[in-house]
């Protein structure tokens, strides 16, 4: 029996194998930072809206402590601005971020599918190939 058709079929799928680990191995950094630049980002918004409502909860509390006091109003109005503002960038960054990072980690659970598909096609065709040589031993190359 001749092996070589089976042992070519397994060098190629090795090759294909090879190339989408290269390419996807190229890909996954990008897409890793994606993902990890888009937490820190909402991290940071999440963290502005947190600090906003505190220093407005402040300044509410001041004004009521001293409600004829104009700078107190004054204040609070500004704090309440803000931590609107803070708020309405998080929802921002929120909308941006999002799907950024879900197409990111779509790339990645697609290349790291294709690259197992493409793993097993190649073990199943050296399977092939090792189970012919087994077959006959005496005209193993």
């Amino acid at each position: 029996m001749d092996e070589d058709p089976l042992k070519d079929e397994a060098a190629r799928l090795f090759a294909v194998h090879r190339d989408l680990v290269a390419e996807a191995g190229a890909e996954a950094e990008a897409r890793v930072a994606t993902v990890t630049s888009g937490y820190r980002r909402l991290a940071e918004a999440a963290a502005a809206v947190e600090q906003a409502g505190r220093a407005w909860d402040a300044a509410r509390e001041a004004r009521a402590l001293m409600p004829a006091n104009p700078a107190l109003a004054a204040a609070a109005d500004q704090a309440e601005e803000a931590y609107f503002s803070a708020d309405a960038q998080h929802r921002d960054v929120v909308a941006e971020v999002t799907p950024a990072q879900e197409r990111a980690m779509a790339g990645l659970v697609a290349d790291l599918t294709a690259v197992a598909a493409a793993n097993t096609a190649f073990r199943a065709a050296q399977d092939a190939y090792f189970a012919a040589m087994a077959r006959h031993p005496g005209e193993q190359r």
